[in-house]
């Protein structure tokens, strides 16, 4: 009997130490693979050259998204529409519809923009008198 138990406990030594061998080579994975290794501060610094803008689609829908783009590309988007920092914080101005008629307003962040749209209103300031010239009758 006694030579059994010492088996027993030779036996549970070797499966403990393989165990805390296997739990160390996951654990050295883990590390190498996550964000937080010491890879990750090579990731970093070429995100610091990335600029976030609210971005201008040109879908009716979802007219703008946040993107992170370049710094060398900040001007370019700038040019077509877009805005400088994420698309929460911006403000847009809508063309609003009421019983009184259109009036221009100012929403703030892409989730009141898309409110507005679904319910008529159109991004972009109203342009008061447009379109009119006048009665269009004979001058005398």
């Amino acid at each position: 009997m006694r030579a059994m138990t010492g088996g027993r406990g030779v036996r549970a030594g070797l499966v403990a130490c393989a165990g805390a061998i296997i739990f160390a080579i996951a654990a050295s994975v883990g590390n190498a693979v996550s964000p937080t290794g010491n890879h990750s501060a090579s990731h970093q610094y070429q995100y610091d050259k990335k600029v976030t803008i609210c971005h201008r689609t040109g879908s009716k829908k979802h007219p703008f998204v946040t993107i992170r783009v370049s710094r060398r590309a900040v001007r370019a988007h700038l040019a077509h529409g877009d805005r400088l920092g994420p698309c929460s914080q911006a403000k847009f101005a809508v063309c609003h519809k009421s019983r009184r008629g259109k009036d221009t307003i100012k929403v703030s962040g892409v989730r009141a923009l898309h409110k507005h749209l679904r319910h008529g209103d159109r991004l972009g300031s109203c342009r008061k008198g447009h379109g009119k010239k006048g009665s269009g009758g004979k001058r005398n």
